[in-house]
């Protein structure tokens, strides 16, 4: 009898134990998968990425070649996080001769909506390749394709 008392407590127990976890248990979700659309603009050289999560416009990126003929700036690459979700939008820019990444710049560390850019000008014409990706901390999420673009 006390034996089978004390079976029914440490069953009691251990019921209640993994019931009180099973609620309390953070629930496991997957990151959105990222998709995106690279838009044709008036400058074949320059080259718009919108960012999706699901159906959601999380931000963009937008490569431009020298803005305005004389211009000091140089070629830039702007990001837009629209979205206070935890998530960050990167840029790169590759250079194809080389494939080393000139550009690699990122939202992190910014509340949402933010935007960011870096200018370097770089030689006249070069070829080109720009991406985006959703970053978690240090953690990617998802990066686009590389698209062509030109200094």
């Amino acid at each position: 009898m006390k034996a089978t008392r004390r079976a029914t407590a440490v069953t009691a127990v251990t019921v209640a134990a993994l019931s009180g976890f099973a609620l309390t248990a953070p629930a496991a979700h997957a990151a959105p998968k990222l998709t995106w659309k690279s838009e044709g603009l008036k400058d074949k050289n320059d080259r718009l990425l919108r960012l999706y999560h699901g159906v959601e416009d999380i931000g963009t990126v937008f490569w431009s070649n020298d803005l305005a003929p004389g211009s000091h700036l140089g070629d830039t690459l702007y990001l837009n996080d629209f979205v206070r979700d935890g998530y960050a939008i990167r840029g790169q820019v590759k250079q194809v001769s080389t494939g080393k990444i000139v550009i690699d710049i990122s939202t992190a560390g910014k509340t949402a909506p933010a935007k960011k850019q870096k200018t370097k000008n770089l030689k006249e014409n070069a070829k080109l390749k720009v991406r985006g990706c959703v970053m978690k901390g240090s953690k990617s999420y998802g990066c686009t394709s590389w698209h062509s673009a030109r200094a």
